[in-house]
């Protein structure tokens, strides 16, 4: 491993699920990883989950029409979307894939219904078993909306889109009505491409029917109705990209939407680099500028003077919104006068091209998702525990995030650990444009390492271990921060997880090794390498002193484990497996138990 050990933070992958009412039952084979089966009983009213593998359900209620998203990160549901029609309140049920890492259920209700978000119940049984109690539908007391705003009973009639936002993967556009019709997909030269889609029509909810990226080589993104006499309306999609951009494609097989994607974007990251960080001479635009960070009431507006790119996570107790392209204008972190929702606010500079907010909430204060304005804004809603939530609301209210406690057990056989005893932080090396080592076929640490990174996460949570990551997909984090992450969390124990190399021409070097910091306990790093040992056919490197940054500068005990060798015969083969890799992540995850429960 080299000395110098850059890090990334990966926002979580969400995956997403959707049960629906009937009663059927969809079992899967039982693949890492995959949704088992679920199943909605009506008389119970009530969705039962069961995936592979532990996952922790994000939930969400969605007006216009109304519709519960439940997401189910991690989860792949390895078969097409299934639709099903309803009779009654729910009108329909889809289950897809909404990205490569997620799958999602959608409960779609018909018009002039809605439930009650904090009337809707996850119960975990486990970590890979979930219940989902559903409320019973309510009618929307409120005035007839006009036939300018009224949202259509059935899913006929043209493509409406309602929304953008750009995804890893592309543009993820939402819409209401039947799917997209493509009609054709002309580059009409170097640096334009039109999408022409057929019988659709643009929301007047559309941000400005403009929206700007800097990913993907990409400028502007502009929509437009083009009437046809006689026929129906289409829009056409024009992409402003640059002339080392690939061609473009459609994916309607998504729910709630579809997906507009480069054709060699097959997963969550980007294949090349060229095809998504433009030449910073030339090719990228200048960075947004943040203008306002007003605190009013119940929300925290930010606006920018151009298109705002942020993504959002946990560092301890903060909040943290992290603005890509982006630099601080003459803005002043809010003055918190007594009752504010938030304690604290903090700016903090990442590098040259990205900015962080850290909000800090107040006692009995949640921070829920952030809510698109426009291309420039977002609003962040601050929600006090036990706030009143209307009963109905009104289809053009804001989003409404649902909370989904974790797993009230652990998975069968397993000794649990006190919910809240234990917290543990795990630390995924490298990520973003800092690949790690390369070795035997091209394979990369940073995959490796955060693929058995999530698995030691689950196998902890499985044990009643609160675990929090520090990245979660592929971005670059530096040292500093994932130290600051541990620190705010209070954690008991950090573990950072590396893949080793050496020359390509030695194949013959292979082995599992663990460090701590000169003068701190090797109570940590011992109970894992011999866990290791003890479960895997690997070659002991022991347990070893070094001043890694990460592990010399945490509070608690610490330790880098180096899983094998991505330069190494055997273990360039082990990494490829993902029984191996499972295996591995399991005994490191029982390694860090032991020491908590006997301190090495």
């Amino acid at each position: 491993m080299a000395q110098q050990r850059q890090f990334s933070v990966m926002a979580t992958a969400l995956g997403a699920v959707v049960g629906a009412l009937g009663a059927f039952l969809i079992i899967l084979p039982a693949e890492a990883s995959r949704l088992q089966f679920w199943r909605l009983n009506p008389t119970s009213n009530q969705i039962e989950i069961r995936t592979e593998a532990g996952v922790q359900p994000r939930a969400e209620l969605v007006y216009g029409p109304t519709r519960l998203v439940i997401d189910l990160p991690g989860v792949v549901l390895g078969r097409p979307q299934i639709n099903q029609n309803f009779n009654g309140p729910i009108r329909q049920v889809r289950v897809a894939q909404f990205n490569p890492q997620v799958t999602r259920i959608v409960v779609e209700y018909a018009e002039g219904y809605t439930i009650d978000p904090n009337a809707v119940q996850f119960r975990g049984f486990a970590a890979n078993n979930w219940m989902v109690q559903l409320p019973t539908p309510q009618r929307i007391q409120a005035a007839s909306p006009t036939p300018a705003t009224q949202t259509p009973s059935t899913r006929s009639g043209p493509t409406e889109l309602l929304s953008w936002r750009a995804e890893s993967t592309g543009i993820f556009i939402a819409t209401n009505g039947e799917k997209p019709q493509v009609a054709s997909i002309n580059r009409r030269n170097s640096t334009r491409i039109e999408i022409t889609l057929d019988n659709a029509n643009i929301s007047n909810r559309l941000s400005n029917r403009r929206l700007e990226l800097t990913r993907f080589s990409m400028g502007r993104v502009r929509a437009e109705m083009r009437e046809q006499r006689g026929r129906p309306p289409r829009v056409v999609l024009t992409l402003n990209v640059d002339r080392r951009s690939p061609d473009w494609q459609v994916n309607t097989d998504v729910s709630g939407g579809f997906m507009v994607m480069p054709r060699n974007t097959t997963t969550g990251t980007a294949q090349t680099a060229s095809a998504t960080t433009p030449t910073p001479a030339a090719g990228q635009p200048p960075r947004a500028t943040v203008q306002r960070i007003d605190l009013g009431g119940s929300e925290l507006l930010i606006q920018g003077d151009r298109t705002l790119f942020y993504s959002v996570g946990w560092e301890g107790r903060a909040y943290r919104i992290r603005l890509r392209s982006a630099q601080l204008g003459n803005v002043q972190e809010p003055r918190l006068a007594a009752g504010s929702p938030l304690s604290k606010v903090e700016f903090r500079r990442e590098d040259d091209q990205t900015v962080s907010i850290l909000l800090t909430p107040a006692p009995g204060v949640q921070i829920l998702n952030p809510r698109h304005i426009n291309a420039e804004s977002f609003i962040v809603p601050l929600q006090r525990s036990g706030a009143a939530v209307a009963a109905n609301p009104s289809p053009t209210s804001p989003n409404t995030q649902i909370n989904v406690p974790r797993p009230a057990a652990p998975a069968p056989g397993s000794t649990p650990v006190p919910s809240g005893r234990y917290v543990v932080v795990i630390d995924p090396g490298h990520g973003g444009r800092d690949p790690g080592a390369v070795g035997i076929g091209g394979i990369r640490e940073k995959d490796i390492v955060l693929d058995i990174s999530h698995k030691v996460a689950q196998y902890l949570q499985q044990q009643g271990v609160q675990v929090i990551m520090t990245r979660t997909d592929d971005r670059e984090i530096d040292l500093a921060p994932r130290v600051s992450i541990a620190a705010r969390a209070r954690a008991n124990a950090f573990v950072s997880i590396h893949a080793n190399a050496i020359s390509m021409s030695r194949p013959d070097v292979n082995g599992f090794e663990t460090y701590f910091a000169p003068g701190r306990s090797s109570r940590l790093a011992s109970a894992i390498q011999n866990s290791v040992l003890s479960s895997i056919n690997i070659r002991d490197r022991g347990v070893r002193t070094a001043r890694f940054y990460v592990i010399r500068n945490t509070s608690m005990d610490s330790a880098l484990v180096e899983t094998g060798f991505v330069t190494g015969a055997e273990d360039a083969a082990n990494f490829q497996n993902p029984a191996w890799r499972s295996r591995m992540a399991e005994a490191i995850g029982r390694g860090i138990m032991q020491y908590l429960r006997y301190g090495g």
